[in-house]
């Protein structure tokens, strides 16, 4: 009798499991069929945003292929989040003529943005969580100020798309506030699509 109750149970949360499961992952679908779409000038890469959310810029250089595209959310004062993919990115170069490794491109970009920081912490979370169309890719929050007294969090990924270039996506937000949008920022980390090498 209690083996055919314990059954029973198991039979009805995996019922509840699924039907939550279907309705989330079509309500996540839902979600982003009225989203627009980012192209690069340069034909590299694109990417899907919030309808609400708004170009706030674009600096694409036609003789070595930079581009950086910055995106806002008007009902924040804080948030941005920038796509940026450089060709024949520095942070690539390697002394010993071994190919770098994306977490160790990640670390030395960290150091070069630190400086410009009141306080900067790589929280050495979700390495790996978050990845760019399946190319080699390193992730970590980052705890910051740049002003003292308005504490940030910031998400920084670094694809390594060839032996020379990268894409970075970083976005940053208030720290009370950050979570609230980073569903929104993970589908666009998901829909980013690579378009030519």
């Amino acid at each position: 009798m209690i083996f055919k109750t314990g059954i029973r149970i198991l039979h009805i949360a995996i019922l509840i499991f699924s039907v939550y499961s279907i309705s989330h992952l079509q309500l996540g679908n839902a979600q982003i069929e009225n989203w627009k779409r980012y192209y690069d000038p340069g034909k590299k890469f694109t990417f899907l945003y919030p309808p609400y959310w708004v170009v706030n810029s674009t600096t694409h250089n036609d003789i070595n292929g930079f581009t950086e595209v910055i995106l806002v959310n008007p009902n924040s004062t804080r948030m941005k989040v920038s796509v940026i993919y450089t060709p024949k990115d520095s942070l690539l170069d390697s002394n010993t003529g071994k190919p770098v490794v994306p977490s160790r491109a990640l670390a030395t970009l960290e150091d070069q943005i630190s400086a410009d920081y009141f306080f900067f912490n790589s929280t050495g979370k979700f390495q790996h969580k978050y990845v760019i169309q399946g190319y080699e890719s390193a992730s970590d929050m980052i705890d910051y100020e740049k002003i003292k007294g308005k504490p940030g969090k910031m998400l920084i990924v670094l694809a390594k798309i060839s032996d020379k270039d990268t894409l970075v996506f970083s976005y940053l937000e208030s720290k009370r506030i950050f979570y609230k949008s980073l569903s929104n920022v993970s589908q666009i980390i998901k829909s980013i699509s690579i378009l030519n090498q």
